[in-house]
């Protein structure tokens, strides 16, 4: 188990208190890998996005064994499973459209479901709460995307100024969970939270923010209503209370270098466990030298919020 420190000051971000939780290494991958996302299948397996090897891979708690059971043809980020167990992934060329849908379903091969012209930067997703579309981050163009799960297409769901990047080469709208009738999007570049509620039509009401000063990436909600937040070039991993509060869990120290997102366990005895998605710096280097990639394991206490619709 990693010492657990203090992160170093970040711009523009208040990491409130900091509190440390026991926090451990499960998984790692060597200096120039870039862990993206994850998502949590029913029996407890992990699923890691690896942006850099345009892989997916499969993390065992039971076992402690990590294996590549996906490879894609382009670069993947966000993922997101279904109430079938099909894991859903956005990922694309970054930077360059077009945008890339795949469903993996099972064991098999990666099948490409949509093909989106205009999307150049496809980020986090996360289920709609009528269980038959996905939703999807577009970081470059200020949109969060439906996608439809029955019939490959895809539309514009909401598209708002503020989902936009503030600056060059940081993303804007990045990560997406839908909790608690209202979806939550993290806007990086301008250190924002924003969420909206759905509508009894399914459309997005008005965007409203939720948190500011606060750098954040993808995140996950327990079921207290408090948001655990990937903080990437901030090094830290962050539990945002339902009634505002902040404390910091993990600092670099703990491996929290370049994390990236986070999702609670679901396998027996791993249910009050949160794992983080980490890249080691590979884009904001700390103390001048990129790290591995890891998956981290933090005790934090409380079980995590269901991401499948009622």
């Amino acid at each position: 188990m990693l010492e657990n420190q203090a992160p170093e000051p970040f711009p523009g971000h208040d990491p409130g208190a900091f509190t440390p939780m026991p926090c451990k290494t499960v998984a790692s991958w060597p200096v120039g890998h870039f862990a993206e996302n994850l998502a949590v299948a029913a029996d407890g397996v992990v699923l890691v996005s690896l942006h850099s090897h345009r892989r997916i891979d499969r993390y065992d708690p039971a076992s402690g064994e990590v294996s590549a059971p996906a490879m894609l043809p382009a670069p993947v980020a966000g993922l997101a499973l279904d109430s079938n167990g099909t894991l859903w992934v956005t990922g694309g060329e970054l930077g360059k459209a077009p945008g890339l849908i795949w469903r993996i379903d099972g064991n098999k091969q990666a099948e490409l479901w949509t093909t989106i012209a205009d999307a150049v930067f496809l980020n986090g997703a996360t289920l709609h709460p009528d269980g038959r579309r996905l939703l999807v981050a577009e970081s470059i163009t200020g949109r969060i995307l439906a996608i439809d799960m029955q019939t490959p297409g895809a539309t514009t769901w909401v598209a708002d100024d503020r989902l936009k990047p503030v600056s060059e080469g940081v993303p804007g709208a990045n990560g997406v969970k839908f909790f608690n009738g209202q979806i939550h999007v993290s806007v990086t570049s301008s250190n924002q939270l924003l969420r909206a509620s759905v509508g009894s039509d399914g459309a997005c009401g008005h965007l409203e923010t939720w948190a500011d000063n606060l750098r954040a990436d993808d995140f996950a909600f327990d079921s207290e209503g408090a948001a655990y937040i990937a903080t990437h070039p901030a090094n830290s991993v962050l539990r945002l209370g339902a009634d505002g509060s902040r404390a910091t869990l993990a600092g670099p120290d703990a491996g929290a270098v370049g994390s990236t997102a986070a999702a609670f366990g679901r396998a027996p005895g791993d249910t009050l466990a949160l794992y983080v998605t980490t890249n080691g710096g590979l884009w904001s280097p700390y103390k001048g030298a990129p790290q591995p990639a890891r998956l981290l394991r933090l005790e934090v206490g409380v079980a995590g919020t269901s991401l499948l619709p009622d």
